[in-house]
């Protein structure tokens, strides 16, 4: 069976890692990747040696693609197309006319969502994607959550597969205390909580600060870390001056999180909207508990008082006290980081997220 996967190319989120770990531990069928832009995604697939290849779109609304793209699918006879994310999906519409495939779309996010706090943005392109996604054969979500968001809008729900995310819960580093500390110029005796999100208005943020702020009146000795980059970086960066508490929160831009997991107390997470997220099991791979708010898919991992906790959106006294419950008490946090890494290692392995993957595939053959 072969799978021709069609995406932007230019991600840096959960959808990069999801499509790569997919290709690269896919050992019962072949995975070919067309990006639509020389991106983070492609360059990293590159290096890792998948099949990608790079199709250059002009520019989004760009359809002199759609030939080159078809020529692709023939010559190496793919047995279906799934897309990836808006920008592959608006092809996707056009290329299910000369292409006589079944078509599917994996839904990484809530679409409605994507352009959240552009107008002008969710205004044209988020309608186009909702529009573009009514012609395609069948769905993916990456949670029940999302199918069930689906189901809503008016989708077919037997069209509807889930797949979670997975990850190898094996490739764990062993790192220096010490050492990361002095690479990073990070303060010793600090009570560290990260969170890795691109820093976008979904993400949070803002809700995040207004809670570090109080917890650092009961607890001085905390310190956040802010890995990840994205649109509103100088907005937020701003906000915590403002809030005078930037001495205590370190952006850290866009870096592998397993150094800043491995230092952590626990890991935050207050989107106001997300699928499955990806940190929240790396944050389980090096046995972390979450605070995290009560979205999408993530209360399928978490259980709120048993391994990690879970809040409302915008429930800043709520995420304030769960947290400093977690600063205050050693002992509850390496208990709940040991049930998270035990569930999470049982039911999200990147085995089961690939197979999930092919039994899909399979069952969209037969139909």
């Amino acid at each position: 069976m072969k799978v021709l996967h069609i995406i932007s190319g230019g991600e840096v989120g959960g959808s990069k890692r999801h499509l790569l770990s997919l290709a690269a531990n896919a050992k019962s069928f072949k995975n070919i990747i067309i990006c639509l832009m020389d991106g983070a995604l492609y360059r990293e697939g590159l290096e890792m040696g998948l099949d990608i290849r790079l199709i250059e779109q002009r520019g989004r609304f760009d359809l002199s693609i759609l030939d080159e793209i078809k020529k692709v699918a023939v010559k190496e006879e793919v047995d279906l197309i799934n897309c990836h994310g808006g920008r592959a999906n608006f092809l996707g519409m056009f290329l299910k006319k000369i292409i006589k495939k079944p078509f599917v779309t994996t839904i990484h996010s809530d679409y409605l969502m994507d352009y959240e706090g552009n107008p002008f943005k969710t205004l044209i392109f988020s309608r186009i994607n909702a529009y573009a996604l009514k012609s395609f054969d069948y769905y993916i979500a990456v949670s029940k959550d999302f199918k069930k968001m689906l189901v809503e809008r008016g989708y077919e729900e037997e069209k509807i597969f889930v797949v979670y995310n997975g990850i190898d819960f094996d490739e764990v580093y062993n790192f220096d205390y010490d050492e990361i500390i002095e690479k990073y110029d990070l303060p010793r005796n600090k009570k560290f909580v990260t969170m890795v999100a691109r820093l976008h208005p979904i993400k949070g943020h803002k809700f995040f600060f207004d809670a570090a702020k109080k917890v650092l009146k009961e607890c001085p000795d905390a310190m956040f870390l802010i890995v990840g980059d994205g649109p509103i970086r100088d907005q937020l960066e701003r906000y915590v001056e403002e809030y005078d508490i930037a001495d205590s929160v370190v952006f850290l831009g866009f870096q592998r999180p397993d150094e800043f997991l491995y230092i952590s107390r626990f890991t935050c997470l207050t989107s106001r909207s997300e699928s499955f997220p990806l940190s929240i099991l790396e944050s389980a791979k090096y046995k972390k508990t979450v605070v995290s708010t009560m979205v999408g898919g993530i209360s399928d991992l978490v259980e709120d008082g048993n391994n990690g906790y879970l809040v409302e959106y915008g429930d800043v006294e709520d995420l304030t006290e769960k947290m400093l419950n977690l600063l205050r008490d050693d002992l509850k946090c390496i208990e709940f980081g040991k049930r998270l890494h035990d569930k999470a290692r049982q039911f999200y392995s990147i085995e089961r997220f690939v197979e999930g993957y092919k039994e899909i595939y399979e069952k969209i053959m037969e139909d």
